[in-house]
């Protein structure tokens, strides 16, 4: 099932991809104003019907543009399924999404750092990592969030087609204005590692140049 596209409010568009019943998978793709949080909500919303990401690409565009595109495989329960699909057609899935009040990150002149993790698939990892990466910080800089650059996460089995351990696997290039809230971000994301005893499956490099 392929439909078209929906509004969700002024600064973002959704479509439904497709919609495969039999193997309990939504595909949607968003794209709009580019802000700090906006893939914490999304993942948020899908949490809340009882949702997870199968898979998900988030890119930014144009740099002077300040626009993202994403794309999100959700997989669950067909009746949550089926709220979620009736909920883009009418035009509430994004209903209360974050508002433009931070300014974006310019990222090509912004600190960057680079994750990487391969763990076997829980409920909730790309939820978790970004609400982690967009949290307000306290920073001289005007935006205390980090934001996505690039992101890609997949849930794959270890032992290939014919089965295995499930796992996901996530690469994502963060930025944020200032080397303060970076910092903030690695310790906050290896905190949470640790806690949820991952942290030996969790990769951060800084990416920055040596000054």
């Amino acid at each position: 099932m392929v439909v078209a596209a929906s509004q969700t409010c002024p600064q973002d568009i959704v479509t439904v991809k497709a919609f495969d019943e039999s193997d309990r998978s939504l595909l949607f793709r968003m794209w709009g104003r580019d802000r700090p949080g906006i893939v914490a909500h999304v993942t948020s919303l899908l949490e809340a019907d009882h949702l997870y990401v199968g898979s998900i690409t988030f890119n930014l565009l144009l740099p002077e543009q300040h626009q993202y595109e994403m794309e999100i495989v959700a997989k669950g329960g067909l009746d949550s399924l089926r709220h979620l699909y009736h909920r883009i057609q009418a035009n509430h899935f994004l209903h209360d999404a974050p508002a433009l009040e931070a300014s974006p990150i310019y990222w090509p002149t912004a600190y960057m750092l680079h994750l990487a993790l391969n763990t076997p698939d829980q409920e909730g990892l790309i939820a978790k990592i970004s609400e982690i990466v967009g949290q307000p910080r306290q920073s001289e800089a005007p935006c205390g969030n980090g934001s996505f650059v690039h992101l890609v996460g997949l849930t794959h089995n270890s032992g290939g087609p014919e089965g295995g351990t499930a796992y996901f696997s996530v690469r994502a290039n963060i930025a944020s204005q200032c080397l303060q809230v970076q910092n903030q971000i690695v310790a906050d994301l290896q905190q949470w590692a640790a806690q949820a005893r991952i942290g030996k499956d969790l990769w951060l490099r800084d990416l920055n140049p040596e000054v």
